[in-house]
């Protein structure tokens, strides 16, 4: 095959994807906006270095990211489309590794972690907590847990320098306290690859290892995840793939303007994806789109005009009704649908709608804080050891599931949490499923499968459900994508929320509001948090391949004063167009 032929025409119509897929500029930085076919364009970037010889016959390249799902898209996406662009593609795919910052970490850890501590030989017996669960912990002072917690927190509020002068303090106690007893942090995890990428003769080995480095949903780095990377590239490629206007980690420490920083950092060429391939055929969700990125990126008054589908209701019950119609109007077609909202707590009233009204839908409210998702993907990975024993052959998986039930008692004690057993158990059952369809050896599926769960990856499983009808959180959303998508009660007070945008806004008179509506006055105290709402709202919209609606009713809420239409759907020159289900849905 003529790999240079092949890509040529793949992406003949895309004179930006081109430009990157055959630049031999050694830094390259590539924006992407949702729907720009940033993924195929990155798949033929790594095919095409594989084949050129840009990548020594021993050598590798590296794919890495933020989350679990999006590693796990990426390595779908080379699986499936390495075969139509390369001869030999079995053979290629072993020359990618694909990881997320955590997933490379642990790979480190449980290679050289010795170096650091003994203990570390037996990592895969090490109980990994979050830093907030620190203090419950006995083994350490609190004067401990409050250098603990100035860590966490200088992550948090990107604080690079109060980071760096503490992340030794932070080793110090992690190493003699915890790693002793078999503990590790989710920062910790990090902080020790940090340190084994510190050694020379280890970075020596990595940074040659691995001469490309291809770095996605860039906008989505922490500070360790950073520092993590920097460790890795010296003298080799790195490309950074990512779009400022889609980071919606920044509650967990994304950096700001990640992609600014990476090219004063390495003075990168900058690419950036134009062509809109989800919205070509749709002039309305087009406009929308970049009327959403113009106000998340400038926080200001947009020249642009667009239109929502936008369904005004007078009370919560006419509002959710209304939802399952148009739910029920869908399930009568070949499409699917998601409901999408802000917090977990939003969709209890159209659960109990829903299950009242009979329609079958996948719910996915839950939290990753919650015990009973921690607990099931700690008995899951349990049972997969023990069951599986480094194969993924079916009967073995069968015994794997036939143990998680048998011990889903120990998983939610109260009934109502009943639904998060159910919807994981469901993803692990279509994960176990799909796994029969990849190519390689039993050890290579056992290997992938192993990945997912010990890296909470299942919610990447919702893209292959029968279910045509999904409720989740825009959070747990990124990434996927459904023919529709209905974002309901888009109430200020709800969606930004009350405690984390709203109160503060109101405190310094930050929007206008009239009797049943709120309107931003894009207050320069306002501008971070609400950036991070633009940026979910932008998320939310560009899940839907067909079209978006939104819903939203002014009637009283609990304290018996009237609901307001929020200041995302009252963005100045945004215009409201009324809709029934059955004009947009055939």
């Amino acid at each position: 095959m003529d790999i240079e032929r092949v890509l040529q025409d793949k992406h003949s119509d895309d004179k930006e994807q081109l430009d990157f897929i055959f630049s031999d500029e050694p830094r390259i930085i590539v924006t992407a906006p949702a729907g720009c076919g940033k993924t195929t364009a990155m798949i033929s970037k790594i095919a095409r270095e594989l084949c050129v010889g840009t990548i020594l016959g021993n050598k590798k390249v590296l794919a890495m990211t933020f989350s679990v799902n999006a590693a796990m898209r990426i390595k779908d996406a080379v699986k499936k489309l390495f075969p139509d662009i390369v001869d030999d593609s079995k053979a290629l795919l072993n020359k990618v590794d694909i990881a997320n910052y955590h997933n490379f970490a642990m790979r480190l850890l449980h290679k050289y972690g010795y170096i650091l501590n003994s203990n570390f030989t037996n990592l895969s017996c090490f109980k990994i907590i979050d830093d907030s669960a620190l203090s419950d912990l006995d083994l350490l002072f609190s004067t401990e847990k409050s250098e603990f917690k100035k860590f966490e927190d200088a992550i948090k509020s990107i604080d690079y320098n109060e980071l760096c002068d503490s992340i030794d303090i932070y080793w110090n106690i992690l190493n003699s306290k915890l790693v002793n007893s078999n503990i590790i942090t989710y920062n910790g995890i990090l902080v020790a690859a940090i340190k084994l990428l510190s050694i020379e003769n280890i970075s020596n080995f990595y940074s040659s290892y691995y001469q490309m480095i291809i770095i996605d949903e860039f906008q989505d780095t922490t500070l360790l995840g950073y520092l993590l990377m920097d460790k890795l590239i010296i003298n080799n490629k790195a490309i950074f793939l990512g779009d400022d206007v889609q980071k919606i980690y920044g509650f967990l420490g994304a950096i700001n303007d990640a992609l600014g920083t990476v090219l004063e950092r390495y003075n990168a060429k900058i690419i950036s994806f134009k062509k809109n391939y989800r919205f070509m055929n749709n002039e309305r969700m087009k406009q929308l789109d970049l009327f959403i990125r113009d106000y998340a990126e400038n926080y200001q008054l947009s020249e642009k005009c667009a239109t929502i589908l936008l369904k005004k209701l007078i009370s919560d019950s006419s509002e959710v009704e209304f939802i399952s119609k148009g739910v029920r109007r869908i399930l009568n077609t070949e499409s699917n649908v998601a409901v999408l909202v802000r917090a977990g707590w939003q969709g209890s009233i159209i659960v109990d709608n829903f299950e009242k009204e009979g329609i079958p839908f996948f719910n996915a409210l839950y939290s990753e804080t919650d015990n009973e998702y921690i607990k099931f993907y700690r008995i899951a990975v349990e049972e997969f050891h023990k069951n599986v024993l480094g194969k993924a052959v079916q009967s073995a998986l069968r015994k794997c599931l036939k143990a998680i039930k048998n011990r889903e008692n120990e998983i939610y004690s109260d009934s109502s949490k009943k639904y998060v057993f159910d919807s994981l158990y469901k993803l692990l059952e279509k994960l176990f499923e799909i796994s029969k369809t990849w190519e390689g050896t039993s050890k290579e599926r056992y290997i992938n499968i192993d990945f997912n769960l010990s890296n909470k990856g299942l919610k990447h499983m919702m893209e292959y459900l029968d279910e045509k009808v999904v409720l989740t959180t825009i959070h747990s959303s990124k990434g996927l994508e459904w023919d529709y998508v209905i974002l309901p009660q888009m109430n200020a007070a709800v969606y930004p929320s009350w405690k984390h945008v709203c109160k503060h806004c109101n405190e310094i008179k930050g929007c206008d509001a009239g009797y049943d509506y709120c309107i931003s006055k894009f207050a320069p105290e306002m501008k971070r948090k609400m950036s991070e709402e633009m940026s979910t709202y932008y998320v939310a919209l560009t899940r839907a391949k067909k079209e978006v609606f939104f819903t939203v009713n002014t009637g009283l809420n609990q304290y018996g004063h009237i609901k307001k239409t929020n200041c995302l759907v009252n963005l100045p020159n945004l215009l409201h167009q009324d809709y029934e289900w059955d004009d947009h849905i055939k």
